[in-house]
């Protein structure tokens, strides 16, 4: 069913959506202590949205525990994390908050994304990602 669920809504954005980083809006579940769904954005290097829903609005916000500290936005950062995220189921263990929101280490069948868009492979990958 979530394969289901990923596979028509990357189809509906490839075909026009125009979801954009301030959709990604959503909250876990309460009380969650992790939870689970497709990454649909990428909003920098270190920060993506992973998916509870088909509607943005239900897009939780994620800055990745396990990332490079204020890493740069520069588009090939974000690749990075594109190339090693975009499109994947992942599970996010929530690790804490902070200024800009929720704190997690996501995890998907690769292994820990955060740590993934680090590879000097997945780092050349990203750069094709615009």
């Amino acid at each position: 069913m979530l394969r289901a669920f990923t596979t028509a809504t990357l189809l509906a954005l490839a075909l026009g959506g125009t979801a954009r980083a301030a959709t990604c809006g959503g909250e876990p579940p309460a009380d969650a202590a992790e939870f689970r769904g497709p990454v649909l954005e990428v909003l920098d290097g270190e920060s993506l949205c992973v998916a509870l829903g088909a509607d943005p609005s239900s897009w939780v916000p994620v800055r990745l525990a396990d990332a490079p500290m204020k890493v740069s936005t520069a588009p090939a950062s974000r690749g990075a994390l594109m190339a090693a995220s975009f499109g994947q189921d992942v599970t996010c263990r929530v690790t804490g908050r902070d200024q800009a929101g929720l704190v997690a280490q996501c995890v998907g069948d690769r292994g820990s994304v955060g740590r993934l868009s680090q590879a000097a492979d997945v780092v050349k990958a990203g750069l094709a990602w615009r």
